[in-house]
């Protein structure tokens, strides 16, 4: 299962339970929609969740970012590379810090 489709059912859930939740509030009577209040955050919310769901499972959205749709191959793929590439950036870091100490005590000795 793709990070998207985790991200999507976790969404789905989470979006079904706060408005369950709220229909709840509106029978008992706590919620009241002819008086709104902060309550009606809840199911707002459950809606929103539900509308990211969707692209989010696809993908797609404002949550892509975060949640991409690919396989164990591919993710193990773009982890690697993204390793490979901070290893080259630390050797390249250390190469410069290397290269200043080595200026520094030359100008220290030239000093003395």
């Amino acid at each position: 299962m793709s990070p998207a489709d985790s991200a999507r059912r976790l969404l789905l859930g989470t979006g079904l339970g706060l408005l369950m939740a709220s229909g709840l509030a509106l029978i008992s009577g706590v919620l009241s929609i002819e008086e709104p209040g902060l309550g009606m955050i809840v199911p707002f919310i459950g809606l929103i969740l539900l509308g990211l769901s969707g692209p989010t499972g696809r993908g797609e959205g404002p949550l892509s970012a975060w949640f991409p749709n690919e396989n164990e191959g591919e993710m193990a793929g773009r982890v690697e590379a993204e390793l490979s590439r901070s290893a080259v950036d630390e050797d390249v870091g250390d190469a410069w810090a290397k290269l200043e100490h080595s200026m520094l005590s030359k100008e220290l000795e030239e000093e003395e």
